[in-house]
C-alpha cells in the first residue's frame, strides 16, 4: 500500500456522512458500585484528534495527547514548540488506544516532559523505549489489565478494534516491529492492536474510546458516568451508537472524539452533518444521554 493511499484511508475515518440511526432503546440508569468513592469535580479538555486531558484533584491522565500535526511527507517528529503551549506540566499517566501516528507520534515526548507514564500495546511500549524511556516509565497491555494506581485512580484495560478503513479491506492489528529506530514516517506508525480504556477517579468512571469501533463482550456491563466516544467511520460498524450505548448502560454524558482534521491545525467549526446525525443517534437510542461537542483546550467542568 502506498504512502498516499494510508493517508486518504486514515483522512476517511473522519468522514463526514453516515445513515440513518438505528431504533431507540430505553435508557437504563447508571449503577454505581456499593463502595464507589465519593464523587467529586473532574475537568476534561480535548486536546485535538483524540487526545484528552483529564483532571480529579492532583491527578492527571492524558489520553492520545497528538499536537504536531506534522506533514505527512517525511519522517514523523514531534515538534517541540507545540508539545510545550499545549501539554501540561506534569501528569501521571499517558493511555494510547493504538499507535497510528496521530495517537502516538508525541506521547514519548510528552510522557517526558511531564513525568508520566505511558501505557499501551507492545507497538508504543517499543516506540518509547526506542525514543528513550525507561522500562519503569512504560506499562504495556494486552488487554484484560485492571490496574490501581498509588495516587488513587485505576484504569481498566479492554481489547478493541480499529475503525473500518478503506471499506473494511485493511488489515487491522499490525505490530511495529520490534528494534525500532526513530525517527519513522507515516506509513511505520502500524495500529499494533487497539484499546478501550475506564478510568476511575475521584468517584467518576470515564470510558475512553479513540477509534470507531469495539468489541461488545469486552465493554458489555461497564457503567461510566462519561463516555469519550469516536464517531468517525462508525457507518462502516453495524448499528455502532446504539449497540455502544446499550453496552455502557446509557451514559449520561458523552463527548464526542477523533471528528476533527487530524493533520491540519486544531479548527473549532460549527457542527457538521456527521456530527449532528452522531447526536440524533445517541438521542434516539438513550435520550437521557447528554452529547457534548467539544471545543479545543477548552476545560470541562463535570461535578
Amino acid at each position: 500500500m502506498t504512502r498516499l493511499t494510508l493517508v486518504g484511508l486514515l483522512a476517511a475515518a473522519c468522514a463526514r456522512s453516515t445513515p440513518p440511526s438505528a431504533p431507540a432503546a430505553a435508557p437504563a440508569a447508571p449503577v454505581a458500585a456499593p463502595d464507589s468513592p465519593r464523587r467529586s469535580p473532574i475537568a476534561l479538555t480535548y486536546l485535538g484528534v483524540a487526545g484528552w486531558q483529564i483532571d480529579a484533584g492532583a491527578v492527571t491522565i492524558l489520553a492520545d495527547p497528538y499536537f504536531s500535526r506534522p506533514d505527512v511527507d517525511g519522517v514523523m517528529v514531534p515538534d517541540a514548540a507545540a508539545i510545550a503551549a499545549r501539554a501540561p506540566a506534569r501528569a501521571d499517566l499517558i493511555v494510547i488506544g493504538h499507535s497510528h501516528v496521530d495517537h502516538l507520534l508525541d506521547a514519548p515526548a510528552v510522557a517526558r516532559r511531564t513525568g508520566a507514564q505511558i501505557m499501551g500495546s507492545v507497538s508504543t511500549a517499543r516506540v518509547a523505549r526506542a525514543s528513550g524511556l525507561a522500562d519503569d516509565r512504560i506499562i504495556p497491555v494486552q488487554g484484560g489489565e485492571d490496574y490501581a494506581f498509588a495516587a488513587g485512580y485505576s484504569v481498566r484495560v479492554m481489547r478493541s478494534l480499529h475503525s473500518a478503513l478503506g471499506g473494511k479491506h485493511v488489515a487491522a492489528g499490525v505490530e511495529i516491529p520490534a528494534g525500532v529506530h526513530l525517527p519513522m514516517r507515516f506509513a511505520d506508525y502500524t495500529d499494533g492492536g487497539a484499546y478501550a480504556y475506564l478510568v476511575r477517579v475521584a468517584g467518576h468512571q470515564v470510558f475512553v474510546l479513540s477509534t470507531a469501533n469495539f468489541i461488545e463482550r469486552e465493554i458489555e456491563g461497564l457503567r461510566p458516568d462519561i463516555a469519550i466516544v469516536a464517531t468517525g467511520l462508525r457507518q462502516e460498524i453495524h448499528d455502532y451508537t446504539c449497540r455502544l450505548m446499550r453496552a455502557l448502560g446509557n451514559p449520561p454524558l458523552v463527548y464526542t472524539n477523533h471528528f476533527d482534521d487530524w493533520h491540519g491545525a486544531p479548527v473549532d467549526a460549527p457542527p457538521d452533518d456527521d456530527l449532528r446525525a452522531f447526536v440524533a443517534e445517541v438521542a434516539r437510542c438513550s435520550p437521557a444521554t447528554r452529547v457534548v461537542i467539544p471545543k479545543h483546550f477548552e476545560r470541562m467542568t463535570v461535578p
